[in-house]
């Protein structure tokens, strides 16, 4: 299945390279760290592939794919729809139903409170595959190595930190995921 899932991500991405290997290279570090963290590859293959699938679709494209709930829950966030609406196709096109590959894609944009071994791989693969120019994605995947969790909340701190530097309010999802991961660390970050 996951050579399957590839041609199909390859051939969606032919046009626009840099997505292309942002995409395979945070399959290639997910693949990494699974192996590190000794959990099934094949689900954080799987997820690290489709996550931005239907990132260059228009978002009435996205829409598409999303429930009203969804749609109205986050219409001053659009750019959640993009990891929603990619967990949707792919269980329309693979019918996956696992909820650790799917949550996985859901949540790799801010990330949630009590995620799984698998959405934090592929979370923090997002930020620290090795075509990523705006961070220093060496010493984050070093930190991914040491300590996953810890990982998850440098990485959510970049964003955080980019938003106010745009002068964007985060989502309370955001706000929620970052407590969460602050108190999760809050003996290693004193």
């Amino acid at each position: 299945m996951i050579n399957e899932v590839r041609r199909k991500v390859e051939a969606k991405l032919k046009n626009d390279p840099e997505r292309l290997n942002h995409v395979i290279g945070v399959y290639e570090t997910s693949l990494k760290l699974a192996k590190i963290y000794k959990v099934d590859e094949n689900y954080v293959a799987i997820a690290s592939l489709y996550h931005d699938y239907t990132k260059n679709d228009s978002i009435e494209d996205q829409i598409k794919l999303l429930n009203q709930e969804d749609i109205k829950k986050y219409k001053d966030y659009p750019v959640i729809y993009h990891a929603l609406s990619a967990a949707k196709q792919l269980e329309k096109d693979f019918s996956v139903k696992n909820e650790d590959i799917l949550n996985s894609i859901k949540s790799h944009v801010w990330g949630r409170a009590f995620m799984s071994i698998y959405e934090k791989i592929v979370f923090v693969s997002d930020y620290c595959e090795p075509n990523r120019v705006f961070i220093d994605t060496t010493s984050l995947y070093a930190l991914a190595v040491k300590d996953i969790d810890l990982a998850v909340l440098k990485s959510m701190e970049l964003t955080l930190n980019y938003l106010k530097r745009q002068g964007l309010k985060p989502s309370k999802e955001q706000i929620e995921a970052y407590t969460y991961y602050m108190e999760v660390n809050s003996e290693k970050v004193k």
